[in-house]
Formats: C-alpha cells, structure tokens, sequence
C-alpha cells in the first residue's frame, strides 16, 4: 500500500511541477514581444475598425451626497473585456490545459481612461504600490476589474430640500487614444449595484442608474466617452422630524399672537423670542446648504418669509402698546389722520354705536387712536392667516 501511496504522490508533484513550468515558459514566451504601450493590434491601418472595448460600471457602496461640498462619494468596480491579438496562445496543442493567466494589469494593454470630473485621482488606472490584474484567456479575451472610490463632484439643486432629488453623473472619457484607437461600449445597460457587495445609504436612496456612451470632438479628433447619471432621492423621514416638524410647531405657536391681549406686559416679549428662535433657526438650516446662489430652498425662503412677519409683528405689537396708553381725548397729528383716514370707510356703524367709550361729539367724523390699534390688530391677524396659507401651499407644491 505505501509503494502505490508514494508513486500517487511522485506523479502529482511532477504533475504540479510540470503546469508550473509550462505557465512560466507561456509567461515569458507571451512577454518577450509584447510591449504593453502599444495597442494590442495586429493591423493598425487607418482602414480597419477600432479596438472595441466593453464596459460595465457596478456600485457596490453609496457613502453619501455632500450638501455643503456638492460632492458625491461611492465604490465602484468596472468590468473590462476587450480582444488582445498579441497576447494569446494555443491552448490544445502547444500548451496543454492551460486556457487562461492571471497577470498584472501593468505587464498587458489596458485602455488609459480618466474619471474627468473626479475631485481627487482622475485615472482609473492605479498608480503606486496598489496592484491590479487582467485575466487573459488563451483566445486572446482580456477581463480586467479595476475598483476605485470616487468622489465626483455634483451640482446640487437644494430647492426642495428635504424632499429633493438629485442628479449627479460620472464622466468617464478617453484622453490619449482617440476613437480610431478604440471605442468603448457598454454592456447592458452600462451601469447597475452590486447585488453581492451593495451596502445602502442612509440618507439616499437610489431612483435610476443609466449609462450614455457618446463621442466628443474637439479641433482635430473625436474621443469615445460613456457619461453615468445617478438619479439619487433623499430619504426625509430624519429631516421631516429635525427640521419640517419643528418648522411647523414655530409657525403654529406665532399665531398665538392674536390671542394674547395687547394689555399682556409679556406679548412683546413673546413675539421676540419668535423672532430670534427664527433668526437661529435659519443659521441652522443654512449650515447644511451648500453655498451656492443658483438654487435657494423653499425651506430658506419660508423661514425668512417667518422672520419678515415676525418683525412686522413686533412692529404692529409695539405701536398697539403705545396707542394704548394714548387718551381718547388725543387726537391724531394731521399726518396720521391722513395715513389712516381710509380705514374710517371700513369701519362698521354698528360697531361705532356698539362702543362703551364716550366720544365727544367734536371727536364725530375722525379718526382716533383706538380706531387705530383696533384696525392695526385686525391687520395683523389678517397677516397671520395669509401667512398660514402661503406657507401650507409652498409645503404642498415641495412635496408634489
């Protein structure tokens, strides 16, 4: 038995041994005339067509949309195939049971393509000590996965913030090699996750991945380009409870406004305590907004719209306070007179026959200070219920 053990275990190392040899003899034989600057072609006369090289793009990880930086940051990993004419062998005859090679992707042709509008490292190709491979098929058939963290920049349109949905794209070009060198061309539809190494985002959730292929010219030549776009949607539940809902309990609580009487030492008091939780509110919101003037949020917009109410109510608050410690028996100056005089056609008769102060009959056909403040109150009730109104529309059409 251990006679036959011992020529099983003589006959597997010569094996290995043997397959081990013959790949290095392929290895050295294949590298011997190849120059990997050059592009695998056998005939590069104008006449014949490109080199066709095909691409997909997986996303494995989606690490988030900065605001702020307008910078969108994720994992991706491309899938190369293209044919290499110089770099193959005979796989039945010459070199037996050895269909395909695992080689450093700086050892072989790969096509030299930039990430344009990357922010950090525009070469898809890695430089340095990070190591990359191109599997190579006795046919010639190379496959090669470059991975990468790009972090791309991307125009944020924040007008519907937190219920936005963003576009962002991923332009891929060639720089180097024009279209008469090789073209690229996607593979299905050119982009798609990951459906091992996918992890979802928190904040976004991801709408639509498409990939357009395209050729772009410029003075002398024509380049072959593919251009991702990542349709991203914001996933506002954190939003809606940190910044919506607290909008709306601010918007709710100025109404209280009409209800405290101006008698009340502490309705000024109240109303600029709204006035400066506004102010900070709004710092708030600002230091996650990119800073930007080309889009301005409807959020933004509502909470100053909140301050400039906010203001004239403390306007409207602080003039009743006055008026009220004014006597009925004061008349107002002729230039109040003038100003307000049209509020005495909307006056209701039975209101004036209605009231308990006394009115001299000199005082019969003007206007006085308490026909003021009432009218003034009434305005600023009148604001607030239009201010309600146009802040739920506004919430409506973000929404929608």
């Amino acid at each position: 038995m251990f006679p036959q053990t011992l020529v099983i275990v003589l006959l597997t190392v010569s094996y290995c041994n043997g397959n081990y040899d013959r790949k290095r003899l392929l290895r050295q034989n294949l590298s011997e005339h190849y120059n990997p600057e050059l592009l695998p072609v056998l005939d590069s006369n104008n006449s014949n067509p490109p080199l066709q090289v095909h691409v997909k793009l997986y996303l494995m990880a989606l690490q988030g949309l900065a605001d702020k930086s307008q910078i969108l940051t994720a994992s991706y990993f491309w899938y190369f195939t293209w044919k290499d004419e110089i770099f193959k062998w005979d796989h039945y005859f010459e070199y037996k049971k050895i269909s395909r090679l695992t080689v450093k992707a700086s050892d072989v042709w790969v096509p030299e393509l930039y990430i344009v509008n990357d922010v950090r490292d525009m070469p898809i190709r890695s430089t340095g000590d990070n190591k990359e491979y191109v599997i190579v098929k006795s046919n010639g058939n190379m496959t090669w996965f470059p991975a990468k963290e790009l972090q791309t920049s991307c125009a944020v349109d924040v007008s519907k913030y937190p219920f936005d949905t963003q576009t962002c794209k991923i332009r891929m070009e060639a720089w180097y090699h024009d279209n008469t060198s090789f073209v690229l061309n996607r593979i299905g539809s050119g982009i798609e996750t990951s459906e091992v190494h996918f992890v979802e985002n928190g904040e976004w959730d991801i709408l639509n991945l498409s990939a357009y292929p395209f050729q772009y010219q410029d003075s002398a030549s024509a380049y072959s380009c593919i251009h991702y776009t990542l349709i991203l949607k914001r996933r506002s539940s954190y939003h809606l409870i940190t910044t919506a809902f607290p909008f709306v309990i601010l918007m709710a609580i100025n109404l209280l406004v009409s209800v405290i009487p101006t008698e009340c030492g502490e309705k000024l008091g109240f109303c600029m305590s709204q006035f400066l939780t506004m102010i900070v509110f709004l710092t708030l919101i600002a230091q996650n907004m990119p800073s930007s003037s080309f889009t301005i949020s409807y959020l933004t917009f509502l909470i100053s719209l909140q301050i400039l109410v906010s203001g004239i109510t403390i306007l409207i608050v602080a003039i009743s306070i006055y008026l009220q410690t004014r006597s009925i028996e004061d008349r107002p100056t002729c230039l109040v007179s003038i100003m307000f005089s049209p509020i005495g056609y909307f006056q209701d008769t039975n209101v004036k026959k209605r009231c308990t102060r006394v009115r001299d009959s000199r005082h019969e056909g003007f206007i006085t200070w308490l026909d003021i403040d009432r009218k003034l109150n009434c305005g600023l009730n009148i604001l607030l219920l239009l201010n309600v109104i146009a802040t739920a529309s506004i919430f409506v059409f973000v929404i929608i």
